[in-house]
C-alpha cells in the first residue's frame, strides 16, 4: 500500500485523495481492499422519508441487501438505493454534550449506521441526520456539532464517487470559490465521467473531535485509522491521523468552507479526546 503524500482538493474536475506520509492513505475508486462478496438477497428494510427516483443513481429503492464488513470488523449496510437510505429521525435520548468552552468531548450521534453509497463508506444516524437525499447528495443534518461531524465525514465519500455525484457535492456541500474548483470545461469533463460502482477501501472515520464550534461554525477533526504498514502487514499498534474540516452552516445545511491550510492532525497513538461513533 502506497504512503504517498497528496493534497486534498475536491474540485469539479479533479478529485484527489488526501494521504499523509506514515499515517493514512485515502484510496481512490477501483482499489478493492475490503471488497467482500455481495448478494442481491434482502434483509428487513428500514423505513425512511421517500427519496427521489430521478435516475439509476438514486432509484428510491427501499431497504438493504446482505450486510458487509469493513477492515475494522464494523457492519456496513448495503442499501438497495446506491445513493443511500436515510434513517427515520428522532430526538436524542437524555442530555448530551454539544458545544463546550472547555474542550470536553461532545456526545456521539445516536443509533448510527455505516452504509456503502456509490461504493464508499458513509455515516448515518437516527438523531442528527442525514434525513433525506437532495438530488445526489445527503441532506437534513441537525444544526449541532454532531450534525457538523456527520456532514464532514460524508463530504469526502460523495467526492470519491466521481462524475455528477462529485460535481453536485462540490456545488451543494462546499463554499469553495469557483477559481479553486476549475473551469466550466473541467466541470463538464467531470460530469461526463461515470459514477463509481466499485467498493472503495476507505473506511468511515473511527471517531471525531470538535476543536471549536458555535451554532453556525465548527472545526471537525475526523480520526482515520492506519493499522496496516507499507508492506501490507497488520500493525501491532494502530495509529490515527486527524482530517480537519471547517464546517459552516449555510442555507440550511453544513458545508465545507475550505480545503487548504492545516488540514491534518496527529499522528495519534490512541483515540483519547475523540468521540467514538455510536455504532
Amino acid at each position: 500500500m502506497s504512503a504517498l503524500t497528496r493534497k486534498l482538493l475536491i474540485g469539479l474536475a479533479v478529485f484527489v485523495v488526501v494521504a499523509v506520509v506514515g499515517a493514512i492513505v485515502f484510496v481512490i475508486p477501483n482499489m478493492n481492499d475490503d471488497d467482500l462478496a455481495q448478494t442481491t438477497d434482502t434483509v428487513p428494510s428500514t423505513t425512511a422519508p421517500p427519496t427521489a427516483t430521478d435516475s439509476e443513481l438514486t432509484t428510491g429503492a427501499p431497504g438493504f441487501r446482505i450486510p458487509d464488513a469493513d477492515l475494522s470488523g464494523r457492519t456496513v449496510m448495503i442499501p438497495n438505493n446506491p445513493a443511500g437510505w436515510p434513517l427515520p429521525q428522532s430526538d436524542p435520548i437524555g442530555p448530551r454534550v454539544e458545544c463546550t468552552s472547555d474542550g470536553a468531548p461532545v456526545t456521539s450521534p445516536e443509533a448510527m449506521m455505516i452504509q456503502r453509497n456509490f461504493g464508499v463508506a458513509t455515516l448515518y444516524s437516527k438523531t442528527d441526520g442525514p434525513s433525506y437525499i437532495d438530488g445526489l447528495v445527503l441532506a437534513g443534518y441537525t444544526r449541532t456539532p454532531q450534525g457538523a461531524a456527520l456532514a464532514a465525514a460524508n463530504f469526502l465519500p460523495r467526492g470519491l464517487a466521481g462524475g455528477p455525484v462529485a460535481v453536485e457535492a462540490t456545488e451543494k456541500l462546499s463554499l469553495i470559490p469557483d477559481e479553486e474548483i476549475g473551469s466550466q470545461e473541467k466541470k463538464e469533463a467531470e460530469l461526463a465521467k461515470p459514477v463509481n460502482t466499485e467498493t472503495v477501501a476507505l473506511r468511515a472515520p473511527m471517531a471525531f473531535k470538535i476543536l471549536s464550534c458555535t451554532d453556525s461554525f465548527a472545526v471537525v477533526e475526523l480520526a482515520q485509522i492506519r493499522d496496516v504498514d507499507d508492506t501490507g502487514q497488520r500493525m501491532q499498534n494502530p495509529t490515527y491521523t486527524g482530517l480537519r474540516l471547517n464546517m459552516v452552516w449555510d442555507q440550511g445545511t453544513w458545508k465545507v468552507s475550505k480545503l487548504d491550510g492545516a488540514t491534518t492532525g496527529g499522528p495519534y497513538s490512541s483515540l483519547d479526546g475523540f468521540t467514538r461513533w455510536a455504532l
